[in-house]
C-alpha cells in the first residue's frame, strides 16, 4: 500500500467558500460605510439627496453582490475560465451601472449627483474590500502530487 501513488484531484468546481469569504469581506465594510455615505448626502443635499443616495447604495450593492453570485455559479477551477468569467462579470457590471446612471440622470425626482456619487463610493469601497479579502485568503498555489516522500532529485 505504501507504493501506491496519490494522483492529484481532477479540476472541479471552484471552492464556494472562496466566494463566500470575498462576499463577507466586501459586505461588512460596505455595511459600515453605507450609512456614512447616505447620511453625508442627506446632510449636504437634503432629504432628496439622501434618498437618492440610499437608492444608489442599494443598486450598487445588489449589482456587486450578484456579480459574486454569478462568479460562484459559472466558474470552475480552470484559471482561464475564472479570468474570463471575472472580466465578463466586471464589464457587465460597469456597463449596466453606467446605463442605470445615464437613464436616471434626467429624472427630475432624483438627485442625480447624489445617486451617481453614491454608486461611485460603493464601487470603490466594494472593490477595495473584495480585493483585500481575496488577498487574505489561504489558497493553494499548486497541486500536491503525492510524491513528497520521493528521494531528493538534483535541481
Amino acid at each position: 500500500m505504501a507504493d501506491q501513488v496519490k494522483h492529484p484531484q481532477a479540476l472541479g468546481p471552484a471552492n464556494s467558500s472562496l466566494f463566500t469569504a470575498m462576499l463577507s469581506g466586501a459586505v461588512i465594510p460596505m455595511a459600515l460605510s453605507a450609512p456614512v455615505i447616505v447620511l453625508g448626502f442627506w446632510i449636504t443635499r437634503s432629504a432628496r439627496g439622501g434618498l437618492a443616495s440610499l437608492l444608489g447604495v442599494c443598486v450598487a450593492v445588489v449589482f456587486f453582490a450578484s456579480g459574486l453570485y454569478v462568479m460562484k455559479r459559472v466558474t470552475n477551477a480552470n484559471p482561464l475560465s475564472v479570468l474570463a468569467g471575472a472580466m465578463a462579470v466586471y464589464l457587465g457590471q460597469v456597463i449596466f451601472l453606467g446605463l442605470v446612471i445615464v437613464s436616471l440622470s434626467s429624472a427630475n425626482w432624483l438627485d442625480g449627483t447624489a445617486f451617481g456619487l453614491s454608486i461611485l463610493a460603493v464601487a470603490l469601497v466594494w472593490q477595495l474590500s473584495q480585493i483585500r479579502a481575496f488577498m487574505h485568503l489561504r489558497k493553494p498555489v499548486y497541486d500536491q502530487t503525492g510524491d513528497e516522500h520521493a528521494p531528493d532529485r538534483p535541481l
